[in-house]
């Protein structure tokens, strides 16, 4: 198998901060692995290389999910549905595919909605089409990324999407839910990976608000949630901001700075590096 990268762009897309989470889970021992904000997941695809273990991944995008069980139950039903949607498209075609994925179009009458694998496909093709990959949906919902800029958009990489249906766990192992609910499975030794939508260093710079609003609330919520697994034993790390709500919340466990690319400002000059907090559970500070 070649190696496995994600079938999706996704905000936040970890494959820049590996190398500093390596530092911990490759030398950790655990039978498996949980990763509540599985995103594009390419530190799940990172860890499921060299780690033989069960893992579980969740997300509270339903879409995201609905695609990556597609993917795995039936993957050349998808690469080709994708393939029928993809000799469809042309640069001209997006909005209406937009309005397809919505059951709306621009002048919000409504339209056939794309419905199981279909929609997933259009997902995807969305995905590689739309502005720098970003998924966004306004207040309603409804997904309201402009086109992107792309000459030959690299729609359908066949040989990507059956290697990664092949990594995928089961789909009994893939969720979707709320983070909170991911506790219910969690025990002892296992290793808990959270990659949250960050919070915001400034009030305009919140880019990650892909599905419903993930506040300071739900990030106090996810902060108590952390402490009570790294108590029980459980192997935790987590990503975020360095905003200084979560500095200050995680500071007894002396969060470690990390820089990571920023790729999603409109305007090039100021995408670049960013500074990001990993933070590690004392479990992990004591075996290691």
């Amino acid at each position: 198998m070649n190696k496995v990268t994600p079938v999706l762009k996704w905000v936040g897309g970890k494959r820049q901060s590996i190398p500093t989470l390596q530092k911990y889970y490759d030398r950790l021992k655990f039978k498996e692995y949980h990763e509540p904000f599985f995103g594009g997941g390419s530190v799940f695809l990172d860890i499921n290389s060299k780690h033989q273990c069960i893992s579980h991944i969740s997300d509270f995008n339903s879409d995201l999910i609905n695609l990556y069980k597609d993917i795995k139950s039936n993957p050349d039903l998808f690469i080709k549905t994708l393939e029928e949607l993809k000799e469809q498209y042309s640069e001209k075609d997006y909005y209406y595919f937009r309005s397809r994925f919505n059951g709306v179009d621009r002048e919000k009458n409504e339209v056939e909605k794309y419905t199981g694998i279909t929609r997933s496909c259009c997902l995807m093709l969305l995905n590689k089409t739309c502005f720098n990959g970003l998924y966004r949906v306004n207040g309603k919902g409804l997904f309201n990324v402009p086109k992107g800029d792309y000459k030959n958009p690299k729609i359908l990489d066949r040989d990507n999407i059956l290697d990664f249906s092949k990594s995928l766990p089961e789909v009994e192992n893939i969720h979707f839910e709320d983070f909170r609910d991911c506790e219910k499975r969690i025990k002892k030794g296992d290793l808990v990976y959270f990659d949250p939508p960050y919070h915001p260093l400034s009030e305009t710079s919140s880019f990650t608000q892909y599905t419903s609003i993930f506040g300071e609330n739900e990030q106090i919520e996810l902060y108590q949630l952390f402490k009570r697994l790294d108590e029980k034993g459980v192997l935790v790390l987590l990503s975020n901001s360095s905003s200084e709500f979560i500095l200050d919340m995680y500071k007894e466990f002396k969060p470690e700075f990390i820089l990571s690319g920023r790729s999603i400002n409109s305007k090039g000059s100021k995408r670049g590096k960013v500074k990001e907090v990993l933070v590690v559970g004392e479990t992990i500070k004591r075996i290691l």
